[in-house]
């Protein structure tokens, strides 16, 4: 399984879509698999008040697509907003148990999330806001990485989404 993470905005879905034209690997995210589980949905606002109780969703579906022996692309976050706002991360034993082979970080430049989540979500974050996210999801995907002795690539933004798919390609 590759994990494919990321602050909201940051172009996941996109990435996912050009890895599965690519590659044919087939993509999930983390937020769909949750909901689909909990039988609810996710506000626009992406503040989770019950961050470590939707992992253990997260793992249930992941132990599942598991079970069909294909390799998949996990589209999710190493860090959520919890209901107070504030950039909490996501347990690192759920980064154990899901045992990525690979993550790859996306980031862009936050002037760009800032303009995607306010057309996508009719939300207006500050370009402050999501450095210290962004920083934090980087930090933290550097850290499981080591940790749990997954490959890592961190994506600097749209410029280098190729250089992405061929690491991808490379496993």
């Amino acid at each position: 399984m590759i994990f494919v993470s990321g602050v909201h905005g940051v172009g996941k879905s996109y990435f996912c879509n050009l890895v599965k034209e690519s590659t044919g690997i087939e993509t999930y995210s983390a937020s769909t698999l949750i909901a689909a589980k909990k039988q609810s949905e996710f506000s626009k606002d992406k503040l989770i008040p019950d961050i470590d109780d939707n992992q253990q969703f997260l793992l249930i579906a992941v132990n599942e697509l598991k079970t069909f022996g294909k390799n998949f692309i996990l589209d999710g976050h190493f860090c959520l907003l919890n209901a107070p706002g504030e950039v909490q991360r996501i347990s690192h034993d759920t980064f154990t148990m899901l045992k990525p082979d690979a993550i790859v970080l996306l980031t862009e430049k936050p002037e760009i999330i800032v303009s995607r989540r306010r057309e996508r979500d009719k939300i207006d974050i500050t370009v402050e806001s999501v450095e210290q996210f962004q920083e934090e999801e980087r930090h933290y995907a550097g850290e499981v990485a080591k940790n749990i002795g997954a490959k890592l690539f961190i994506s600097k933004g749209a410029e280098d989404l190729m250089q992405a798919i061929d690491f991808i390609k490379s496993l």
